[in-house]
């Protein structure tokens, strides 16, 4: 394999690995506070990708607008979604499951009548390509890189803010929390809203990359789905690391078997879950009574 090849194979499955670890870590962060499968986090990212569109290429206003509105816009439908829906559904696991199924659903409907089912696409935010020693690399796909680190690290200052310290004290315990005076209803609601509003980002960033489409929630949810499975269900890290194992199997899958990447992917990932059942950083998850 060619040294400018492998490198360009690198830089796509760290870029796409880092959209998924984005979209992840909201997952993420909702399963380890609030102990639920949000099922509706793709159709957040979707619905993110399509507030970045309408902004950016309807409206021409600036990208670094799309994507604050994207997960603003995300972060407030995720805290209505919890605060008028999921409130009133945690009797059991599967109460919510099938409260964000439904959501889900709704807004997969919704979306395909109004946008239809044709790719939406965004004009290059930074144009051009940069070349270092022979190996070229599209400038859209370092910009995603670059942001997608930003926000990991934005979320790892949060958790350490006073708000993120009452998260991880609401995860830990909820009733200790509660009696140190953590109002764990406000709690779920942030934990909502930033998860949401990160899958929101994720999809607006990866706008100029891959465009915009109705049905791509449903297909980015699988790919997290692996992702938390295979990093550990819970486990902040290690839903970053496997995001990033899987961008990269991804991408020099598709460079070496092209559409039967999606068989190598799944294939490659079988042993590691027979071998760790409760993935790379993770404890095997208990459903909640």
């Amino acid at each position: 394999m060619e040294l400018g090849l492998f490198f360009q194979c690198l830089v796509n499955g760290v870029a796409i690995g880092g959209i998924y670890a984005v979209v992840a870590a909201g997952l993420t962060l909702v399963l380890g506070t609030m102990k639920i499968m949000n099922f509706a986090q793709g159709q957040f990212y979707m619905l993110g990708a399509f507030v970045g569109y309408g902004l950016c290429e309807v409206l021409h206003l600036p990208y670094a607008v799309g994507l604050i509105a994207a997960f603003v816009a995300m972060a407030l439908l995720g805290a209505i979604l919890q605060r008028f829906v999921i409130r009133y559904t945690y009797e059991g696991f599967f109460h919510t499951v099938l409260a964000t199924i439904a959501f889900a659903t709704i807004v997969g409907q919704i979306s395909v009548i109004t946008f239809g089912k044709t790719d939406r696409f965004m004009s290059p935010v930074v144009k051009g390509r940069t070349v270092l020693g022979g190996i070229v690399m599209s400038n859209d796909k370092l910009l995603l890189i670059v942001l997608g680190v930003i926000l990991i690290a934005a979320l790892h200052y949060f958790m350490k803010t006073k708000i993120g310290k009452a998260v991880r004290a609401v995860t830990e315990n909820q009733e200790t929390a509660g009696l140190q005076g953590i109002n764990s209803r406000q709690i779920f609601i942030i934990t909502m809203a930033v998860g949401c509003g990160l899958a929101g980002i994720a999809g607006a960033l990866i706008l100029p990359v891959l465009g915009a489409r109705a049905d791509m929630g449903v297909s980015i949810f699988i790919k997290i789905l692996l992702v938390i499975i295979i990093g550990g269900m819970g486990s902040m890290p290690g839903a970053l690391l496997a995001a990033l194992i899987i961008g990269l199997i991804e991408s020099f899958g598709y460079q070496f078997v092209g559409g039967y990447n999606e068989l190598v992917l799944t294939c490659s990932l079988l042993p590691l879950l027979y071998f760790r059942p409760g993935g790379l950083l993770g404890k095997p998850f208990a459903i909640p009574e």
